[in-house]
């Protein structure tokens, strides 16, 4: 059964509707009224802020749960041959290091082992994202890496 998005968009509406008539009944009375007297001066003796909605507090992540996850994987670190062909035509061969957790690529390792920003860091990491390409396996789980990396890595 397809679903339209305006038929989806009608419902929401006319749920926000019944609920702004039945759970708010004197919101509309208090929005007619604060715009007969909106400010329009401001100064340090004059201001009034408004009420604050959907204020709550910040939540802070635990260190114990963001450790334990990082303590399970196991890095390990590659270092490949990947060639690539630049605009003239020029083949060149480069040495491409990266590091992995055998389901996901950390992208910042690629092509570390070069001088970040240099040309050959530039297109070792070009050379990285094709040879990805050609390691896409979408069947096992590090197939899997090399097309979320074919896809997902800007060089």
């Amino acid at each position: 059964m397809d679903a339209h998005p305006d038929r989806f968009a009608a419902q929401g509406i006319r749920i926000l509707l019944l609920w702004l008539l039945t759970a708010a009944p004197g919101l509309s009375a208090v929005s007619s009224e604060t715009s007969s007297q909106r400010q329009t001066d401001f100064s340090d003796r004059n201001y009034t802020p408004n009420r604050q909605i959907n204020v709550s507090k910040p939540v802070r992540p635990t260190t114990a749960r963001a450790a334990a996850s990082t303590d399970n994987r196991v890095i390990q670190s590659n270092m490949e041959k990947v060639k690539w062909v630049d605009a003239r035509g020029v083949e060149t061969q480069y040495q491409m290091y990266y590091e992995h957790d055998s389901n996901t690529l950390d992208f910042a390792s690629v092509c570390s082992n070069h001088r970040k920003g240099s040309i050959d860091y530039r297109n070792c990491r070009k050379a990285a994202r094709q040879w990805f390409g050609g390691k896409c396996n979408g069947g096992s789980t590090p197939g899997r890496m090399y097309c979320h990396a074919r896809n997902a890595f800007r060089p």
